[in-house]
This record gives structure tokens, sequence and C-alpha cells, in this order.
């Protein structure tokens, strides 16, 4: 092979690892949460989704559609958003008591077919333990 034909395989190769690990993120992601000051600070990316809402609850457990169970949602505020080089980050409006939480976001797929009756489809990410001191 000539050093050229290596090249272009090398970085047909390298664009083909981006993509599978692009694909491989579910949407939305919960890159990360932390608490500052008795407040949830969350970094997570939505995809192609727009923003919906973020829940901190006292229980990791979730109901069929993958939101945490309603008794035990703690917080429960619009997702917003400030652009950083590592996603959106995001820090709640409400502060919590001292306590061991877990934190999910979600983000809601857009589509010509949704109607008040047939709204358009939530997705949740994954979830995140954070401690609030």
């Amino acid at each position: 092979m000539k050093s050229s034909q290596v090249l272009i395989a090398a970085a047909a190769l390298g664009a083909a690892l981006v993509t599978a690990a692009a694909a491989g993120t579910p949407t939305p992601y919960l890159r990360s949460a932390t608490s500052a000051h008795r407040h949830v600070v969350v970094t997570y990316s939505l995809g192609e989704l727009i923003p919906g809402r973020i829940l901190v609850a006292t229980s990791a457990s979730r109901d069929m559609r993958g939101r945490f169970v309603q008794a035990n949602i703690r917080l429960n505020e619009p997702l917003g958003g400030t652009r950083t080089a590592s996603g959106l980050r995001l820090r709640t409006r409400h502060a919590l008591r001292p306590g061991r939480y877990y934190v999910e976001v979600s983000g809601t797929v857009v589509g010509l077919d949704c109607t008040p009756k047939k709204p358009c489809r939530t997705d949740w990410s994954n979830l995140r333990r954070v401690t609030v001191k």
C-alpha cells in the first residue's frame, strides 16, 4: 500500500470509530450530577431531542416509561441549561435537604405527527446518584 492509501484507510477507520461511539451513547445522556450549596448541578446531552425535565428522587425506582416513581420525586423542574464544552450544564432553582438522591433528565422527540391526543414521546436518561450535604 502507498502511504496515501494508508492515510485514507486510517482516516476512514477513525471516522467509523467516532460514529460507532456516538451511536452507542443513548440520548438523553446524563454525564454527571453533583451538588453545590444544596442545589443539584448536572451536565448532560440531548442529541436531537428538545429539553424536557430534570427530576430528583429519593429512590432509583422507575415506572414503565423510565421516569422516577411519582411518590419518590422531590424536585421536578424544566430542563434548560448553558452550553459547555462537555454538553449542557444546569443548576436547579430549588435547594434540597441533605441526603442521598437520584437524578435523571428527559428529552422530547419532535415529530410532525404529535397531537394533544397523541403527544410526542419523552425519553429518559440514565440516572446518577448525588449526595447533598
